[in-house]
């Protein structure tokens, strides 16, 4: 019989064998060993710590506040997400998107929203708001009008405000060419203005009255209001602060009221201004 070679299997056996026995390969498979724990305790930490946090209470939503409002009440704002305390606090927040569109649905005056996880369980939702920029009166009614044009019902008449207040603006299209006209002016303007009224007049369908906080009345065209509105301080100061109708729809004219105890004009003292006047 011939003698026998070693086979390359062989070689590889002994080779692994050397390198196993070997420190350096002892080194190798400790580390894979320790490494292959090392997942597998994770692992199980993770479904262990998982388990424990899903049966615990920090797992359900422990209080819901609200952020950022001013006109809309929070409580509102609660109710309109559907989302209440007890429930879960990682499947409410993955449903975040479908709560936002909700709230925004039910409460139109709501721009826009985010939710917060505060602690470890408490949540908290930032609104912005689109503002209320002045209010429509309809019969016994009172709207919100707000700064993209939507009316909100409001439920209580409106007192101690500074925006003015829309009477008698029963088309929508004449209330929109209105706002576009008001939010042009400048805020000193805004702020003396008491009431707005749409006069309906055969001559002029656009034909609108301005009743001013300091008792001064005005007539104007809606198309050039804000225009015509920039120069009423001027023409307050060159009748001397005298109180009456300032008729600005095609120039300037001044009619004082007869008594400063009535509304009624003085027509025999009218005055043409010079709307252009400084003075």
């Amino acid at each position: 019989m011939g003698k026998n070679h070693p086979t390359v299997t062989n070689i590889e056996e002994g080779y692994t064998k050397k390198n196993n026995d070997s420190p350096s390969g002892k080194k190798k498979q400790n580390r894979i060993i320790k490494f292959k724990w090392t997942i597998l305790v994770l692992f199980y930490l993770t479904m262990m710590i998982s388990a424990i946090y899903f049966i615990s209470p920090y797992s359900e939503i422990r209080e819901i506040s609200v952020s950022g409002s001013n006109e809309v009440f929070d409580q509102e704002v609660i109710d309109s997400s559907g989302v209440r305390s007890g429930e879960s606090v990682l499947e409410t927040y993955f449903d975040r998107k479908t709560i936002f569109q909700n709230v925004k649905n039910e409460l139109p005056q709501v721009k826009s929203i985010q939710l917060y996880i505060e602690g470890l369980n408490n949540f908290r939702f930032d609104i912005t708001e689109f503002k209320t920029v002045a209010y429509l009166k309809d019969g016994k009614k009172y709207y919100h009008v707000l700064e993209n044009g939507k009316l909100i019902e409001n439920s209580n008449t409106i007192t101690g405000s500074e925006l003015p207040t829309f009477i008698s603006f029963s088309d929508d299209k004449v209330l929109k060419q209105m706002l576009d006209q008001y939010n042009k002016l400048d805020k000193n303007i805004k702020t003396m203005i008491s009431e707005m009224e749409w006069i309906k007049n055969d001559r002029n369908p656009l034909l609108v009255k301005a009743y001013m906080n300091n008792g001064n009345e005005i007539l104007a065209s809606i198309p050039s209001f804000s225009q015509r509105m920039q120069r009423y301080p001027q023409l307050v100061r060159a009748v001397n602060g005298e109180n009456g109708l300032f008729d600005l729809e095609a120039g300037a004219y001044f009619l004082p009221f007869s008594t400063e105890d009535d509304q009624k004009f003085d027509k025999e003292n009218g005055v043409q201004l010079d709307e252009n006047s400084n003075e």
